[in-house]
Protein backbone atom coordinates (compact mmCIF):
# COMPACT_ATOMS: atom_id res chain seq x y z
CA UNK A 1 0.00 0.00 0.00
CA UNK A 2 1.23 3.99 -0.75
CA UNK A 3 -0.33 6.52 0.40
CA UNK A 4 -1.76 9.28 -1.82
CA UNK A 5 -2.79 12.76 -1.38
CA UNK A 6 -6.26 14.21 -2.89
CA UNK A 7 -6.11 17.91 -3.38
CA UNK A 8 -8.90 19.68 -4.59
CA UNK A 9 -9.03 22.38 -6.90
CA UNK A 10 -12.01 24.66 -6.88
CA UNK A 11 -12.26 27.77 -9.01
CA UNK A 12 -8.61 28.87 -8.09
CA UNK A 13 -8.72 27.52 -4.59
CA UNK A 14 -6.91 24.66 -3.67
CA UNK A 15 -7.78 22.36 -0.31
CA UNK A 16 -4.73 20.05 0.28
CA UNK A 17 -5.27 16.77 1.34
CA UNK A 18 -3.31 16.85 4.34
CA UNK A 19 -4.02 12.99 5.94
CA UNK A 20 -3.94 10.95 2.55
CA UNK A 21 -5.14 7.54 2.10
CA UNK A 22 -3.45 4.46 1.50
CA UNK A 23 -3.96 2.44 -1.52
CA UNK A 24 -2.41 -0.39 -3.69
CA UNK A 25 -1.65 1.90 -6.62
CA UNK A 26 -2.00 5.18 -8.40
CA UNK A 27 -4.78 3.19 -10.78
CA UNK A 28 -6.20 2.91 -7.27
CA UNK A 29 -6.18 6.83 -6.57
CA UNK A 30 -7.21 7.54 -10.06
CA UNK A 31 -10.06 5.78 -8.95
CA UNK A 32 -10.85 7.30 -5.87
CA UNK A 33 -10.16 10.46 -7.05
CA UNK A 34 -13.49 10.06 -9.25
CA UNK A 35 -15.38 8.96 -6.70
CA UNK A 36 -14.33 11.92 -4.42
CA UNK A 37 -15.23 14.41 -7.47
CA UNK A 38 -18.47 13.10 -7.53
CA UNK A 39 -19.02 13.44 -4.29
CA UNK A 40 -17.77 17.24 -4.26
CA UNK A 41 -20.11 17.74 -7.41
CA UNK A 42 -22.90 16.32 -5.86
CA UNK A 43 -22.58 19.13 -2.89
CA UNK A 44 -22.23 21.68 -5.66
CA UNK A 45 -25.19 20.63 -7.25
CA UNK A 46 -27.75 20.50 -4.13
CA UNK A 47 -26.40 24.14 -3.77
CA UNK A 48 -27.67 25.67 -6.75
CA UNK A 49 -24.03 25.29 -8.55
CA UNK A 50 -21.49 23.31 -10.89
CA UNK A 51 -18.21 24.28 -12.21
CA UNK A 52 -16.92 21.39 -14.54
CA UNK A 53 -13.24 23.20 -14.80
CA UNK A 54 -12.58 21.97 -11.09
CA UNK A 55 -10.52 18.92 -10.55
CA UNK A 56 -8.64 16.33 -7.87
CA UNK A 57 -5.11 16.09 -8.38
CA UNK A 58 -3.67 13.31 -6.70
CA UNK A 59 0.21 13.10 -5.17
CA UNK A 60 2.35 10.26 -4.38
CA UNK A 61 3.70 10.10 -0.48
CA UNK A 62 6.73 12.28 -2.46
CA UNK A 63 4.71 14.94 -4.26
CA UNK A 64 4.70 13.66 -7.37
CA UNK A 65 1.29 13.96 -9.67
CA UNK A 66 0.35 10.66 -10.33
CA UNK A 67 -3.29 11.76 -11.70
CA UNK A 68 -5.98 14.09 -12.44
CA UNK A 69 -9.70 14.18 -12.71
CA UNK A 70 -11.58 16.81 -14.05
CA UNK A 71 -15.48 16.94 -12.93
CA UNK A 72 -16.35 17.48 -16.31
CA UNK A 73 -14.68 14.11 -16.98
CA UNK A 74 -16.55 12.26 -14.18
CA UNK A 75 -19.82 12.41 -15.55
CA UNK A 76 -21.61 11.77 -18.67
CA UNK A 77 -24.15 14.57 -19.43
CA UNK A 78 -26.66 13.68 -21.71
CA UNK A 79 -30.32 15.51 -22.75
CA UNK A 80 -28.64 18.73 -23.75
Amino acid sequence: MARYYMNLHECGVVTEDLEGVDLPDASAAAANAMIAARDVMAGEVKSGALCLSCKIVVLDKDGHQVAEVYFRDALNVSGL
